[in-house]
């Protein structure tokens, strides 16, 4: 049995990553290791590449593919791609995975040859692949964009205003499709790993949420709008459009107070009632004051009078979220919000 961890390794001055650490050593190590005979030159050595489990991706539906393959029990999943493109067009390393009920097993690794790639079948995947559609797409998709031809002008249009859906669609019925033939993978080491289920899944979930942290920190903007904040509020879990989607089919509509409840407050006010899962209080915190900071005033509304009203209810609760927010948010509400929301003038100040 292996045992597998997270390190924070400093790249650079301004690049840190994520690493994978078995049995104390790092992936890229052992790949360096055990690789049975030359790549190409660009390819290693494995350390100068980036992880791609990174939520910094150039394009988030390469983001959702990734971690749309930690959800298979036998997936060929990728591991590292070229830090220049962030993408999967150029240098991919992948790994063969296998899951049971107690085992996690990692047994070879491979690089990924585009030797038969081809550009309009790559075309014909993402929205114009009828036969990958489900009954949701027909009812989605059917009488419009369905029926549209490739390169037309409204199939140009769709994916210039959706592209991290069709990308998606891209990676799931071309470029995984690819990765399946053994024709299209250089397996260059036998690594055997075999890691204990929970131990792993763990190290999946600190995974995400680190990453989500380190994308929240850098989030910058001059003005976040209603639908830049379901977005921001959707990538939180890694099932957040399988819940979006849900949310659509319930109301029609993204409703951002009901939206933010559900996602946002109820959980976070559980979290901090338990004092559990710290890593998760510190996102649903930070993506809070991200909503007060740079929210217009219909995003601000929805964290006066859903959120900040919800964590209000129990005192505990109230000062715990406290510790995880900066003084200039703590001073908005003891100053500002509780004075003047009148259903919240019965509640204390943060301490």
């Amino acid at each position: 049995m292996n045992h597998i961890e997270l390190k924070r390794i400093q790249k650079n001055k301004n690049w840190v990553d994520f690493e994978w650490f078995i049995d104390g050593k790092r992936l890229s190590d052992h790949l360096n290791d055990r690789k049975s005979f030359e790549l190409p030159e660009n390819v290693t050595p494995f350390d100068d590449l980036c992880p791609a489990w990174t939520k910094t991706l150039s394009y988030t539906g390469d983001v959702r593919f990734v971690w749309y393959l930690q959800n298979l029990d036998n997936a060929i999943m990728p591991v590292y791609v070229c830090p220049d493109d962030l993408d999967f067009s150029c240098i991919v390393i992948v790994i063969e995975i296998e899951k049971n009920k107690d085992f996690v097993y990692w047994s070879r690794a491979g690089y990924v040859k585009n030797d038969y790639y081809d550009l309009q079948d790559e075309l014909r995947s993402g929205i114009a692949c009828l036969e990958a559609y489900s009954d949701k797409d027909w009812e989605k998709y059917g009488d419009n964009i369905a029926l549209a031809e490739v390169n037309s002008p409204e199939w140009k249009k769709w994916i210039s205003e959706n592209w991290d859906e069709e990308l998606f669609r891209r990676r799931i019925n071309y470029t995984y499709p690819h990765y399946l033939k053994d024709e299209n993978i250089l397996w260059f080491a036998n690594l055997d790993f075999s890691f204990d289920r929970y131990e792993y899944e763990k190290m999946v979930d600190e995974y995400w949420n680190g990453e989500s942290l380190i994308c929240l920190e850098k989030y910058s903007k001059t003005r976040m709008n209603y639908k830049e904040c379901v977005e921001l509020i959707k990538c939180i879990h890694r099932n957040g459009y399988e819940v979006l989607e849900k949310h659509l089919a319930d109301f029609g509509e993204v409703l951002l107070h009901i939206y933010a409840s559900d996602e946002i407050s109820n959980p976070l006010f559980e979290l901090l009632k338990n004092q559990e899962n710290e890593e998760l209080i510190k996102i649903y915190s930070k993506v809070i004051e991200l909503m007060w900071k740079y929210g217009d005033e219909a995003v601000v509304n929805v964290v006066d009078v859903t959120i900040l009203e919800k964590l209000s209810d129990d005192i505990n609760v109230w000062n715990r979220f406290g510790k995880y927010i900066t003084n200039d948010f703590k001073e908005y509400i003891n100053k500002d919000l509780i004075r003047s929301n009148i259903a919240m003038c019965h509640v204390a100040p943060i301490e």
